[in-house]
């Protein structure tokens, strides 16, 4: 693939992510049975919280590494949602120092139902699109799962190690 290719198709891909990202809160905030009973939410909030369920809850340092956002940003969100009482703060039980974040009983279901709907709205979106372009989909939604796995574990590697690529010695070179 050459540049102007690889351009075409980096376009082509955001375009149907951004499209996708509109199609998903659309759905996710109109009226439904549930709708009355759910807190006002931002689509980062929604994020969050369901990145913490998927965790089973996490501790904010953790939280902010697996959004790849700054701890005091995540911490803020988080004192947020549990205002709003849709998030619990539990001392660690492994270390009292850490506290762990997990989505309330009170919200659960709530949570459950909004994770129901979006893969019943993906579902809906692969039989649109037919089979083998779903497997096709799924083949690429795989392997960029794959990649930014390997980046992540790349950064986490570099920050544990305080190394972030080879640098010249002061006045030397590489």
């Amino acid at each position: 693939m050459n540049s102007k290719e690889r351009m075409a198709a980096a376009r082509a891909v955001y375009a149907a992510e951004r499209m996708l990202h509109r199609h998903c809160v659309a759905r996710f905030t109109s009226e439904s049975p549930g709708a009355r009973r759910s807190p006002a939410l931002t689509f980062p909030q929604v994020n969050m919280i369901m990145t913490i369920r998927a965790g089973g809850g996490m501790t904010v340092t953790r939280l902010a590494e697996e959004l790849r956002v700054k701890a005091p940003a995540v911490s803020a969100m988080v004192d947020r949602l549990a205002e709003m009482g849709v998030l619990t703060r539990t001392a660690n039980p492994e270390d009292r120092r850490e506290v762990i974040i997990r989505v309330s009983d009170r919200h659960e279901a709530w949570v459950a139902e909004l994770e129901r709907r979006k893969l019943q709205t993906f579902a809906e979106l692969v039989d649109r699109v037919g089979d083998e372009c779903a497997r096709a989909w799924a083949e690429v939604a795989l392997r960029i799962q794959e990649a930014l796995r390997e980046e992540g574990a790349g950064a986490e590697k570099r920050r544990t190690t305080g190394t972030r690529g080879a640098r010249p010695a002061k006045g030397g070179t590489v």
